[in-house]
């Protein structure tokens, strides 16, 4: 056989200091010298090649309080850490956030899962997050603990800025995200639209969380959160509030859809057009509404 004519060069990784932290203490004293944390790690290549950085990383993977579930009647709350297959397999969390669970089923293939985190899709803050509408209608709120001991609590919607950018200050780390579990007579569920089911990014997706009346039939409360048509996660409530005080028909979800049309504010780029996001929003938000309808056995044929 000849010898090749040419020879490409070695294309190799940056040097990377990678820190092992078992407390939080420790991951502090990291953050403080300048790492990066890392939980997952499953952006952190894209990350390198986008931005060059970072070059130092605190993995939390090895923090005990960081891996924990903790579940009652009022809140579920999941670690920082906790990888998102775990909580696909956890019963008493598809129980609590049906629409959550769905959106995390959604994330890139089985391998990615069993790597990344809740957390981590919600501080990477892309606009198409799946756990983000989702976790919205279930009143997801962020833990925030700093290196010198005290921790405050940001709800989701005031944590997200922008696309990539989030509310979390130079010095402090995520530590666990706390969201409201389905109540008696609530239903919740997720829908997106995608041309792959796997390993693509949302065209439009829907979040929605619906509470009947004792009867079964009347809606008492209704969420509804859109995303990828946005900057970031948008809260819809206000088109579902139509729902609110009746049975489901056909006219109340078109209302619905339409109104939360007119809220979003996609963009036009490679994947799609803005008015073909506008229009997915409203199949969506019908399909959504009645599905979780259904789930109630809540969906009537008045008009």
């Amino acid at each position: 056989m000849s010898e090749p004519s040419s020879v490409l060069p070695a294309s190799n990784l940056p040097e990377l200091d990678l820190h092992c932290p078992t407390t939080l203490d420790d991951a502090f004293t990291g953050l403080a010298n300048g790492a990066h944390p890392l939980a997952g790690g499953t952006d952190v290549l894209l990350w390198a090649s986008q931005r060059g950085e970072p070059r130092q990383l605190v993995w939390t993977g090895a923090i005990p309080e960081l891996q924990t579930i903790e579940a009652n009647v009022d809140n579920f709350r999941v670690g920082a850490a906790v990888p998102i297959a775990r909580l696909v397999r956890s019963s008493s969390f598809r129980t609590a956030a049906p629409a959550v669970t769905e959106g995390a089923q959604s994330i890139g293939s089985v391998q990615i899962r069993n790597q990344a985190t809740l957390m981590g899709n919600v501080c990477t803050a892309s606009p198409a997050g799946d756990t983000l509408p989702g976790l919205l209608v279930h009143d997801g709120i962020v833990e925030i603990a700093s290196g010198d001991g005290s921790r405050r609590q940001v709800k989701l919607v005031d944590f997200l800025i922008g696309p990539g950018q989030t509310g979390l200050k130079a010095g402090e780390l995520c530590i666990a995200i706390s969201l409201t579990p389905l109540a008696a007579g609530e239903i919740s569920f997720y829908k997106r639209f995608t041309e792959r089911n796997a390993l693509d990014l949302a065209f439009a997706s829907v979040a929605a969380r619906l509470k009947f009346e004792p009867d079964g039939v009347t809606v008492n409360a209704a969420r509804l959160a859109l995303g990828a048509v946005g900057p970031v996660v948008i809260d819809a409530s206000e088109a579902a509030a139509i729902l609110i005080g009746k049975p489901l028909t056909v006219q109340a979800m078109q209302k619905c859809a339409g109104g939360a049309a007119e809220i979003c504010a996609p963009i036009t780029d490679h994947r799609a057009s803005a008015d073909y996001r506008r229009q997915l929003i409203k199949v969506l938000v019908a399909d959504v509404i009645t599905e979780t309808g259904l789930r109630a056995n809540s969906v009537t044929e008045q008009t």
